[in-house]
């Protein structure tokens, strides 16, 4: 996205720096299937970053620096992304012209979209549709604060690692998922394909394998973080609305120490899916009544949606993040939209050693691991 590959890879570090947890992880590119080589991941304090805004710094550098050790990264290029309310996602209309003349327009045409000052932003786009009538076509503006993506860049430089590309963490999360439709095991019980991925390419999938995912589904990618809830709508692969809900595990981990007067640590057992020992029925109760304010800020999404005749409704939600194993969570929001509710798990899609892992350690981590895949995924052209 913001900055780009120049060449197809051999290897690709993916580092997603979360609000709660540093998650590291390489990818070995010269197979016909990715190889996941090394992992690993620290957890961050909670004031370190804030809506994506960096807070403090050395306790940032310092997790990167503990979760590359984990790993035992090598020193590979790094795909990194950035979230929060500094980054823009939204799709435009503009006058019919070609891409070079769109590039030279795109300044003036945000300056009607973006909250931010023009000459404070880094600016990408892809176009969506290059007639729609009217002598007008549809673009993908994304728009990202400069000190932002400067600020990733180096901290990444400063904990000892080479910044190659910054990207934006939905995006990431989307290219793990298209790439697990055309390559993991479980593909041909799935449908779906990306066709626009912002001047870089996932690895390529042959044309058979693409003409089978071809869809007209309408899918929900909900990246269910710690502080926040990263909305992520897709129709034919086309991203068509992003938007970040207030709300992520934090608010369930409040709630379970509230009413189940568990410990912190408790509590975390509790939102990975372990209940042993718990009120079962008063944990499906508050996972339903939060998980109630993530359906309440999906409906202005769906309704834009409807409303601007692009889609009826979702026809599948897929869970990512630290939140995907809540108790009930995924039950509920199938049964409230009444369409398939699946947990992401991009590792499928890679070969790894089994040691790489502890005992059940995949399953439960794949979820959290979806943007630094679909990070570590990316190649130059």
């Amino acid at each position: 996205m913001f900055g780009f590959l120049n060449k197809k890879r051999k290897s690709l570090i993916g580092m997603d720096i979360g609000s709660n947890v540093v998650k590291c992880l390489r990818l070995d590119l010269t197979g016909p299937r990715p190889t996941l080589t090394h992992f690993g991941m620290a957890d961050l304090p909670p004031e370190a970053i804030v809506d994506g805004e960096i807070m403090d710094r050395e306790l940032v550098i310092e997790a990167i620096r503990e979760a590359a050790d984990r790993a035992d990264l090598p020193n590979d290029p790094v795909a990194s992304a950035v979230a929060g309310r500094a980054v823009i996602v939204k799709k435009i209309v503009m006058d019919k012209m070609s891409e070079d003349d769109a590039r030279e327009a795109i300044y003036w045409e945000a300056e009607q979209h973006v909250p931010f000052d023009i000459d404070d932003i880094s600016l990408d786009f892809q176009i969506l549709q290059d007639d729609i009538g009217a002598d007008q076509m549809e673009l993908l503006l994304v728009a990202a604060k400069k000190d932002m993506i400067l600020g990733y860049a180096e901290l990444i430089r400063d904990a000892g690692f080479n910044p190659m590309v910054i990207d934006v963490a939905s995006f990431a999360n989307q290219n793990a998922w298209e790439y697990l439709l055309h390559h993991g095991p479980a593909s041909d019980d799935l449908d779906g394909e990306f066709d626009a991925d912002m001047d870089s390419e996932s690895r390529d999938g042959d044309d058979s394998a693409e003409e089978a995912h071809e869809s007209s589904e309408t899918v929900a990618l909900l990246d269910v973080g710690g502080g926040v809830t990263n909305v992520h709508i897709i129709k034919e692969g086309i991203p068509h609305f992003t938007r970040d809900l207030p709300l992520g595990v934090a608010n369930f981990l409040e709630e379970f120490q509230k009413q189940l007067g568990l410990t912190y640590e408790t509590a975390q057992r509790v939102a990975r899916g372990d209940i042993d020992g718990v009120d079962a029925q008063l944990v499906t109760e508050i996972v339903h009544a939060v998980g109630s304010e993530i359906y309440d800020g999906l409906e202005p999404s769906l309704s834009y949606m409807k409303t601007s005749g692009e889609s009826d409704g979702f026809d599948r939600i897929v869970l990512s993040g630290g939140g995907a194993h809540l108790p009930g969570l995924l039950a509920f929001l199938a049964e409230r939209y009444g369409v398939p509710c699946e947990v992401a798990d991009p590792l499928r899609a890679l070969n790894f050693e089994p040691d790489l892992f502890g005992p059940g350690e995949a399953e439960e981590l794949g979820p959290l691991l979806t943007v630094s895949v679909g990070l570590a995924l990316r190649e130059g052209v």
